[in-house]
């Protein structure tokens, strides 16, 4: 009697090692599969900025008006406020609040345009004090000394180089000169009414503009509770830490608007004083100019001192006026960067003065 054959049905453990082989496989795909697909967020992200970027760029002429609106609205909304909680309307608190600085913006522009026009009438006068400086300077270039050797040898080593071009170049016959023929076009005469409209198509653009941020000011400051509320819905979420963050970055911004205002009248005042005293003309432009352009960081306060620098140097005949006000620029610079700014910005924002005064003595 034969045995029956051997069984070959699979055991469990040889069952189970294709499926973790199988198992090691799959695992092994899924990072190749995850490098092999593009990363979507990182291009959704660079097409969105692009997108922001063009939309930033082709709107600038009505965003850029907006901007300086919002910024304004920041630094008129306190007074606005304040007429508010003593009783007048807010729509009244608006127009009292914006008929008063475009009225001191009128009288500011009035004033400087008679200043400028008085410093104007004694420019023959400035001018030869120019011409003697300059006179002055080339009298000193022109004494023996290093400048006088540096140029002997950059002469000759002119001269070298000529005569070598000219040694290395065939002399060729010389072609008749015909001398040129003067052409000159002559353009229509302009009527009264055309030069009128030349002027107005000249200031049409910056009136317009002004034109729009006057509009956009308005209504800010008029609606600005309807516009919390819809950017409260825009962003939805948790309206009360919404409401309260959003409160919370107006106030600090209006609050660094204010003290900015402050920090650049503080540097403004004491410049027109001192300018006064030094004897150079329209310093009280210069002041109200300086105070202005230091909301232009770094190009600012450099293009405020170039106009009493320059003034003061055609206006001396001696040297003496042009150190004064460079002195007092120097002055009031080092007390405004380093005393004015930490304190009233640190009392503002929260921050430490000193911490502010050690971080641009380390940064400077």
């Amino acid at each position: 009697m034969t045995a029956p054959p051997p069984s070959t049905s699979p055991t469990p453990s040889a069952a189970a090692a294709p499926d973790a082989r199988a198992q090691r496989t799959a695992a092994e795909a899924v990072p190749q599969a995850e490098a092999a697909v593009p990363r979507v967020p990182m291009m959704n992200g660079l097409v969105n900025g692009a997108i922001i970027v063009a939309a930033l760029y082709f709107g600038r002429d009505l965003l850029m008006p907006l901007a300086l609106a919002i910024l304004l609205g920041f630094v008129l909304d306190p007074l606005v406020s304040w007429l508010k909680r003593h009783g007048l309307p807010r729509a009244l608190a608006v127009f009292v609040v914006l008929a008063t600085t475009l009225a001191l913006l009128a009288a500011s522009a009035f004033f400087m345009v008679g200043q400028l026009r008085q410093v104007g009438t004694n420019l023959p006068v400035y001018e030869r004090n120019i011409v003697q400086k300059l006179r002055g300077f080339s009298q000193t270039l022109r004494q023996p000394g290093l400048l006088d050797q540096y140029s002997r040898v950059f002469s000759k080593v002119e001269r070298e180089i000529d005569r070598a071009e000219k040694a290395a170049t065939p002399s060729t016959a010389s072609a008749p000169v015909v001398p040129p023929q003067r052409v000159e076009v002559v353009g229509e005469a302009k009527t009264p009414w055309d030069r009128l409209a030349n002027g107005l198509d000249r200031f049409a653009t910056p009136m317009a503009v002004a034109g729009i941020v006057l509009v956009f000011v308005f209504l800010i400051l008029l609606d600005k509770g309807d516009l919390r509320d819809r950017a409260l819905r825009l962003l939805g979420g948790n309206l009360h830490r919404t409401t309260d963050a959003l409160a919370d970055a107006a106030r600090r911004v209006s609050r660094y608007l204010g003290m900015q205002l402050a920090v650049n009248a503080i540097y403004g005042v004491p410049m027109a004083i001192g300018l006064l005293l030094i004897g150079v003309p329209g310093a009280l432009v210069w002041g109200l100019l300086a105070a202005v352009l230091r909301f232009v960081p770094y190009v600012g306060p450099m293009v405020a001192a170039a106009f009493p620098l320059t003034l003061a140097f055609a206006v001396d005949p001696g040297w003496s006026i042009v150190l004064w006000t460079l002195g007092l620029i120097l002055t009031l610079e080092l007390i405004s960067n380093n005393v004015i700014e930490p304190w009233l910005y640190g009392a503002s924002t929260g921050l430490s003065t000193l911490s502010l005064i050690m971080a641009a003595m380390f940064w400077t």
